[in-house]
């Protein structure tokens, strides 16, 4: 017998109860939760190469791609609606020179009115942190002339309850190995002007990496960065300190959180330490780079709730890009002292 799951979310009443405590459908704190086969990713799929000029400006639903506007082209038939049944983060991004602050409305699945805000910086994309089920308004603040902004949805996805960590997850009912492991990859003499390569052994995120040095670098010091498939992790680099008292010392780093783009590594995938060409030579650094495996998660941000806070129940991305074809489930342990997460702002 399939379990049974709540799926009517009424989008004017809001369903958010403060400070819940039980659940019918949590069981010893743990949740089993259908996600189901979310489409793929669009990165204008909501609004596209609307105007961001010198003046404040305001779009709504008059303004939705036909991909979001409830027609026979949309992804759903509710204007306005993400597909993934509890909602999924968005991305934003400007044209050449773009500067402005752009905040988008909504609400979450319980029909809680929810915002977030992000900064456009030309055309580096900007990866939201909020799950939204609805999609409603956006307000661009005054800032470089002549600028365009397209937003969308990404595959990371809301979940019903606050979680605080992943027990298992499933992909067309087979279950995937979750946790993490570590690639080593260890320097040897004129660290930094050497690329290392290691590989790794199961597809992930790579999140860290972590170093220790074991021969004092000869001179000077020597930062690294990490590559996978030539292109650079986003924020991950360490220094590593030439001075004979670094021997020991473990430096580390972790990874910027752009959904994936530049941390997500395949299964048997290469990946590549990379040195700065500096003056340091004839040292020896053990290094570590941390993958989690799977599935990247996302525990809940219990802080009061603002627009640049995270998800106040959490969410997951997949390391399987969501297409509309692939099932996805998980069990996870709820914060059963306020299951619903802070009230959202």
């Amino acid at each position: 017998m399939s379990k049974v799951q709540q799926d009517h979310w009424p989008r004017n009443i809001s369903q958010y109860v403060p400070s819940m405590e039980f659940a019918a459908d949590v069981v010893n704190g743990m949740h089993m939760v259908k996600l189901g086969s979310p489409a793929a990713a669009d990165a204008d799929g909501i609004w596209d190469g609307v105007s961001a000029t010198g003046s404040a400006t305001s779009y709504t639903s008059a303004d939705y791609k036909s991909t979001f506007d409830g027609s026979s082209t949309s992804l759903t038939s509710t204007s306005g609606m993400i597909d993934a049944e509890y909602g999924r983060c968005l991305q934003v991004v400007g044209s050449a020179g773009s500067n402005h602050v752009v905040t988008i409305s909504g609400k979450d699945y319980l029909g809680q009115a929810m915002s977030e805000a992000f900064t456009l910086s030309g055309t580096t994309v900007q990866y939201g942190d909020k799950a939204f089920k609805f999609v409603e308004t956006m307000a661009i603040a005054a800032g470089a002339s002549s600028d365009t902004c397209d937003v969308g949805w990404t595959d990371r996805l809301g979940l019903p309850y606050a979680a605080h960590s992943l027990v298992t997850w499933l992909e067309d009912n087979v279950r995937k190995d979750i946790g993490t492991y570590q690639i080593p990859v260890d320097i040897v003499d004129a660290v930094s002007a050497d690329t290392v390569f290691g590989m790794s052994s199961e597809a992930g995120f790579v999140t860290r990496m972590d170093t220790v040095t074991t021969v004092a670098l000869g001179s000077g010091d020597a930062a690294f960065t990490v590559e996978i498939g030539g292109t650079a992790v986003l924020g991950l680099s360490v220094t590593v300190a030439s001075s004979g008292s670094a021997i020991g010392v473990i430096d580390g780093d972790a990874a910027g959180d752009d959904h994936g783009t530049t941390t997500k590594i395949g299964a048997n995938a290469q990946i590549e330490v990379v040195g700065d060409g500096g003056s340091a030579s004839n040292g020896t650094v053990d290094c570590r780079i941390t993958v989690e495996k799977s599935v990247f998660f996302t525990d809940a941000d219990d802080t009061t709730a603002t627009t640049t806070t995270g998800d106040s129940r959490g969410t997951v991305q997949p390391h399987s890009a969501c297409d509309g074809s692939i099932d996805f489930e998980c069990w996870y342990m709820v914060d059963r002292s306020d299951m619903h997460g802070v009230a959202q702002a």
